[in-house]
């Protein structure tokens, strides 16, 4: 079976095991996701539900006796728990990626202790983040002293996930009072080992949104860690904490996307079914390039995140570039999508608790956590400003023959090889396939305008236009990034991070239109028009009023969302047929 087919298989099981969410029966409901929003209450039972379906398998490797083999399938099931309830995805998330440290760098024998515990359904938090230093790690205080068979750990640890529900805390310890990148270890410490006395739980955190999430933290006191709960190597903590990362930015980018789904259905719904002023909502032709705009910004949020996802298995020493533009652009242009889907949908995005509309202010408010869990939106571009200057250097002229590497990176039919955590590097050495790829993705789509007839051949010159403009933007960002070399925290070159992740997404869009033509034959969204309105909304970042769309190419547009909507699919470039009655 295909790799798109075999996703396709995988998220409709998990999907026909969820059930109608309009059905009030199912513990995922959407009924039951805004009565727990509103008593902020943890989701036990949905919990339940998805642990029966054993969705926690996919949170560890094979190798450890789970199912995770790659990590864009887990994005997609993380996605699509998101689109009913992102309380329910964050909550299941945290055990997930709390074990990253330890599939990182873990012995074979902790890697296969902790998958048992995971799969048995106990729980784990990333015990990162202090009150006083955010993200600035590298100040953190919590401490962990040598003693006989271990360590002895105090400090507090602020804003965690499951702080007070884990059965593991994995620790990021300073164990060497002068600090410094060799300064710090990650130890993990069984909660049910301490003495009550020796950690104080600190107070849940209430939330403007995944308000039933369990964000709090802890105060520890001497608490013993064995020497076999040291995880890595001694002052290895800063390294696998930053590899750690990688994946974790990729996979809370499916928070964003599964709210965005949700908000995008929504707004389809009402626009369908809703007449004013004598014409449907959906026929006034605002709301429809509205909606189709919005649609083509869901489609360039997929790429982006799926391309990061794969980048984990084709190129690890280049994951730092391709997460952090995920973890950056996707939940910033999500929240925009949603906002202008507000206008469309009109006074009822602001309802709390109507039976239709209400889960749209909760996707509203939820999404917002993707922008800084695990890293906010300023961290991450300045992960991509400290590399832009070699990231702009390599030139983006025709003429690089697409590597096979780049070949599947783009193409999602394709098998990824397998993940190697422990590969990823912290700098990407100015490596970044996706802009490096984009002079030969564009020939291709010139070859492929050149063998198209009619409007489609058009459309697809007007997609290479757009590419040679963008990569006219990089070029012109290259010089400018010259003089700002010496001037690593200017707000300057923070604003060069963020047009260069924007001139990645329009590379990755490219890479995936010239290499996915054969498995999207015969969808809605085969052709150039997804390409099209997608590149016109990145390049409406540079020139807001400069458009390349025709009022027949939003029409087109809008025609692929309403047969996705009418069919039942999802919203993608990877479809998956929803249960009844969904959104």
């Amino acid at each position: 079976m295909a790799r798109v087919a075999e996703l396709a298989a995988l998220v409709e099981e998990l999907e026909r095991h969820l059930g109608d969410p309009f059905d009030q029966g199912t513990p995922l409901s959407f009924a039951t996701a805004l009565d727990h929003d509103e008593r902020e209450l943890y989701p036990h039972v949905p919990l339940s539900h998805l642990h029966a379906w054993s969705t926690q398998d996919y949170a560890v490797p094979v190798s450890a006796g789970g199912r995770a083999v790659d990590i864009q399938d887990s994005l997609a099931l993380v996605t699509q728990i998101a689109r009913r309830d992102a309380t329910v995805a964050m909550a299941m998330s945290t055990t997930s990626l709390s074990y990253m440290p330890i599939w990182v760098a873990g012995s074979e024998e902790q890697k296969r202790y902790y998958a048992d515990q995971v799969r048995s359904g106990a729980k784990m938090c990333w015990g990162l983040t202090e009150r006083a230093h955010g993200s600035d790690i590298l100040a953190n205080t919590t401490t962990a002293h040598r003693v006989a068979g271990g360590y002895s750990v105090s400090g507090e640890k602020w804003l965690i996930g499951n702080g007070s529900l884990a059965d593991h805390l994995v620790l990021f310890a300073r164990t060497d009072q002068r600090g410094g990148p060799a300064g710090f270890s990650i130890l993990v410490l069984d909660r049910r080992s301490v003495p009550a006395h020796r950690i104080q739980l600190l107070p849940k955190q209430r939330l403007h949104g995944v308000r039933g999430v369990d964000t709090s933290g802890f105060r520890l006191e001497d608490c013993f860690v064995p020497d076999s709960a040291l995880v890595g190597t001694h002052g290895q903590g800063l390294e696998i904490a930053l590899k750690a990362a990688h994946p974790i930015r990729v996979m809370v980018t499916g928070l964003a996307l599964g709210c965005a789904d949700t908000a995008l259905r929504l707004t389809t719904d009402f626009a369908l079914g809703r007449d004013i002023f004598g014409r449907r909502v959906a026929d006034l032709p605002v709301s429809r390039r509205a909606l189709a705009g919005c649609f083509a910004d869901l489609l360039i949020a997929e790429v982006v995140a799926t391309c990061a996802a794969r980048s984990l298995h084709t190129a690890p020493e280049q994951s730092s570039v391709f997460s952090s533009v995920a973890k950056y652009l996707v939940p910033v242009l999500l929240e925009r999508t949603v906002t202008e889907l507000a206008t469309v949908l009109g006074a009822r995005h602001y309802l709390r608790d109507h039976p239709r509309y209400g889960m749209f202010q909760k996707a509203r408010r939820d999404m917002l956590i993707a922008t800084f869990a695990d890293g906010n939106a300023l961290v991450n571009l300045k992960n991509i400003a400290l590399q832009v200057n070699r990231l702009l250097g390599n030139g983006f002229g025709p003429g690089s023959p697409v590597t096979d590497r780049a070949r599947t990176l783009f193409d999602w039919d394709r098998e990824l090889p397998a993940y190697r955590p422990w590969a990823a590097e912290p700098f990407s050495r100015g490596q970044d396939d996706a802009v490096r790829s984009v002079g030969a993705s564009l020939d291709v789509l010139r070859a492929r305008a050149m063998t198209t007839q009619g409007l489609d051949a058009h459309r697809w010159q007007r997609c290479v236009r757009l590419g040679e403009l963008l990569v006219g933007q990089a070029e012109r960002m290259a010089v400018e990034v010259a003089e700002l070399r010496h001037h690593g925290q200017s707000a300057e070159l923070f604003d060069l991070a963020e047009r260069y992740a924007l001139v990645h997404a329009a590379a990755v869009c490219l890479g995936h239109a010239a290499h996915s033509a054969d498995w999207l034959r015969g969808t809605p969204l085969a052709g150039p028009v997804p390409v099209l309105l997608g590149l016109e909304r990145i390049w409406l970042k540079f020139q807001p009023h400069q458009r390349f769309g025709t009022p027949e190419d939003v029409d087109a547009g809008f025609a692929a969302l309403r047969a996705l909507h009418a069919e039942g699919q999802s919203f993608g470039y990877r479809q998956f047929a929803l249960a009844k009655g969904q959104a």
